[in-house]
């Protein structure tokens, strides 16, 4: 009798899967699994008509942005560094405060903009009430 490892015993033992058997599903690089791409090209059914609408919800616009993340990481770093003793610190204090207050400043006349449906020109970041003012100027064909 042929002395048997413990490699070819766990071999003998083991489950083969297809990902072990390429050899047998892949002749002459097309599968013959039944997946076969198809022949002639597939043709699209629309389910419902390819338009655009003349709005848009404002559902995504509900998420805010963190405000001001590198000076207050920076901030906790100096406080760590210097056993939280804020008087040696103080110099980033003042730069959170600032950006704070800028992105407050921002913030206020955004909205403000928003509540008028005024529209800036180049602003990259619309609201959804600013998208449906220029979707109701520009409607789509139909």
């Amino acid at each position: 009798m042929p002395y048997i490892t413990s490699e070819v015993m766990l071999i003998l033992n083991m489950r083969l899967t297809p990902f072990m058997l390429t050899t047998q599903y892949l002749i002459n690089k097309s599968p013959k699994n039944g997946r076969r791409p198809t022949r002639q090209p597939f043709p699209f059914k629309a389910a419902l008509p390819l338009i655009l609408k003349d709005q848009v919800s404002g559902k995504s616009s509900k998420k805010q942005n963190v405000a001001c993340l590198q000076e207050m990481s920076i901030l906790f770093a100096c406080l760590k560094k210097s056993d939280f003793a804020q008087s040696l610190c103080q110099k980033e204090i003042d730069s959170l405060d600032s950006c704070y207050k800028n992105f407050m400043h921002t913030q206020s006349q955004r909205k403000q903009e928003e509540r008028e449906g005024l529209l800036v020109p180049r602003e990259k970041n619309l609201s959804h009430k600013q998208l449906n003012l220029l979707l109701k100027k520009h409607p789509q064909p139909k």
